[in-house]
């Protein structure tokens, strides 16, 4: 059954996926463009990712608010928190295929003759996809899909300052590369700290499995 939900998700997202196939192709076209610049090629490429991916939740809560797919699981013999863990990995799904994109682009962009990028350039777009969308899905469970639209935006707003000041930060220092996350990405392969990455990546995936259990809270007790 959870197979299903899974399926029913996937397919959902063919409502959008002429729109994420656009963006791939832009990005894609625009890292072949900055692709000779230190983490430029990969830096699009770590943008296209992020937009994707928190394109999903609501891409498919909005899918279901549509068919009214709330009322009808909730007569299915399946659990509510079934139905919240089978989200959260169709999350993992679109992040697992937007990172092997990523991969396919790194190595178009170095046979090519651009920089290759090191692990940092799939990690940050992973990392912050977890956690963006470890806040996002309880706000849509517990607000709605039309709520949510405006309370994710604002919960977005601070953080995308903050890398926009760091990519400021980044350029006034004499650096190369500033765009976006691109600065992350360079001053994170500068350190070479596979201590601080693994302690990153672990806390983000620990938020997201605490998202998982806020979120199952949240959705079963709700009345359909």
């Amino acid at each position: 059954m959870m197979k299903g939900i899974i399926t029913k998700d996937l397919l959902g997202l063919r409502q959008v996926a002429l729109t994420m196939g656009l963006l791939m192709v832009f990005y894609l076209f625009l890292g072949f463009m900055g692709m000779n610049s230190s983490g430029g090629g990969m830096g699009y490429l770590s943008v296209m990712a992020l937009v994707i991916n928190v394109m999903v939740p609501l891409s498919c809560a909005g899918y279901d608010e549509q068919c009214g797919w709330d009322q009808f699981g909730a007569s299915l013999p399946v659990s509510r928190k079934q139905i919240v863990i089978c989200r959260y990995i169709v999350n993992l799904l679109v992040i697992a295929f937007t990172t092997l994109v990523m991969l396919a682009g790194n190595i178009l962009f170095a046979a090519f003759g651009g920089e290759a990028s090191g692990i940092a350039a799939y990690l940050l777009p992973i990392v912050f996809s977890l956690i963006y969308i470890a806040i996002m899905i309880p706000i849509i469970y517990q607000f709605g899909v039309q709520k949510s639209r405006f309370i994710v935006i604002a919960v977005m707003i601070l953080p995308s300052m903050l890398i926009a000041a760091f990519g400021m930060l980044m350029a006034n220092s004499g650096s190369e590369d500033s765009f976006l996350l691109t600065g992350i990405i360079d001053s994170l392969s500068a350190l070479s700290a596979v201590p601080v990455a693994t302690g990153v990546t672990v806390a983000a995936v620990c938020f997201y499995a605490l998202s998982i259990l806020v979120s199952i809270r949240i959705y079963s007790k709700k009345n359909f």
